[in-house]
């Protein structure tokens, strides 16, 4: 299945074109999120985008840019957006647990002999992609520059222990998480992330995700109202601070040009809209997009329901790394899955509806809190359906 391939990218029923802040397209009973979007835009003017898409029918796609801004916020500008990126690859580990090329019962060593030095060797893909795995941080001081650097990063990991039993606690991986899943993905495919993203599972060269930029496609920098090298509340080496989170270096070229798949995955909400928007339609219809129905309802059900002991609150992580809903954030329906990301960026699917739901912004949040803009706009969304 190749995804966009041979499928209607555009859509439209009303042209949006409001003082070049507000651009876009949308169906005319949704006028209602337009205005919202709009006001936001007054409120903090420096870029943002919104889309809905449905069973691959554009439902919205707007997008706000500053006047003061040198270079147009387009349907076709990509940010980084951080964490959702889990989403993006989770979803792509979706299409080989279909073929039965992974087992996310079997052990990591299985796929990636090394991983299992240093009392690894009982760790599954389930324990990592349910954050279980006690390999949640690195134990050794790395800077921003080695997280692009695969091998120094594989040899890490290889060599430390881990910090509990595999399955006892939850401590989010924030950055290992990826490291360790595309990595079991390129031993299995030999294609990098980006590369098995684009050539095997979303094949239209107008999917506007990438895991590795090379060109600095239309990409707008991170903006931060309060920059710091540390994630307030959280020490040294731990999952979040080792290394610390630097915007400057989020916005270097060399990062672009990298792979960080945990926090690295830089994209337009349509495209990221369009990627849920597949999920929940091989859900619902069975579409097949990515993955046949029966196996996907045995993957999306819930590995663990513990509170988090990094992120300090309950999550209900599924057996393929997909969040099942617990507020707004993901919309209103129960059965709504999908991941967010730090700084404010939103990517879920809602099968009942048969949608896919993604927020983009490049002001970042700089607490680990979701952006109310982007909650806002979805709840409005539920108001409209």
């Amino acid at each position: 299945m190749s995804g966009f391939e041979n499928k209607p990218w555009k859509k439209f029923c009303v042209q949006i074109s409001d003082l070049m802040r507000v651009q876009g397209n949308y169906e005319n009973n949704f006028l209602p999120i337009k205005n919202l979007f709009k006001e936001y835009l007054r409120e903090e003017d420096e870029g943002a985008s919104f889309s809905v898409v449905k069973n691959q029918k554009i439902l919205v796609n707007i997008f706000g840019k500053s006047v003061n801004l040198d270079n147009a916020w387009n349907e076709n500008t990509i940010v980084n957006t951080f964490s959702l990126s889990k989403g993006i690859y989770c979803g792509c580990l979706l299409k080989l647990l279909d073929k039965k090329e992974i087992d996310i019962d079997k052990e990591i060593s299985f796929y990636w002999k090394k991983f299992g030095n240093a009392n690894k060797k009982n760790i599954t893909l389930r324990h990592v992609l349910s954050h279980q795995s006690g390999v949640y941080r690195f134990k050794t001081k790395v800077s921003n520059e080695d997280l692009l650097d695969w091998e120094k990063i594989n040899t890490l990991l290889e060599n430390q222990e881990p910090d509990h039993i595999p399955g006892k606690f939850n401590f989010y991986h924030a950055k290992t998480h990826g490291y360790i899943i595309c990595n079991v993905i390129k031993l299995v495919t030999g294609l990098d992330i980006d590369d098995f993203l684009h050539q095997e599972v979303i094949k239209d060269k107008k999917f506007n995700f990438y895991f590795k930029n090379n060109n600095n496609r239309n990409c707008y920098d991170l903006i931060c109202p309060e920059v710091s090298n540390k994630i307030k509340n959280y020490d040294e080496l731990t999952t979040f601070n080792n290394p610390s989170h630097d915007i400057n270096f989020f916005n270097s070229k060399n990062f672009r040009k990298g792979i960080v798949p945990s926090l690295g995955g830089h994209g337009s909400a349509l495209a990221i809209a369009s990627f849920f928007d597949f999920l929940a339609n091989d859900l619902k219809n069975d579409t097949h997009n990515i993955i046949k129905k029966n196996t996907f309802e045995m993957l999306l059900k819930q590995t663990s329901n513990k509170i988090d002991n990094n992120l300090k609150m309950n999550i209900k992580w599924t057996h393929c790394g997909l969040i099942l809903r617990g507020g707004w954030m993901f919309g209103k329906n129960k059965d709504s899955f999908g991941h967010n990301g730090w700084g404010g960026s939103i990517g879920f699917a809602d099968p009942k509806e048969g949608i896919g739901i993604s927020f983009i912004t490049r002001k970042i949040n700089p607490t680990m809190g979701s952006d109310a803009r982007g909650v806002n706009l979805i709840k409005k969304l539920y108001e409209l359906l």
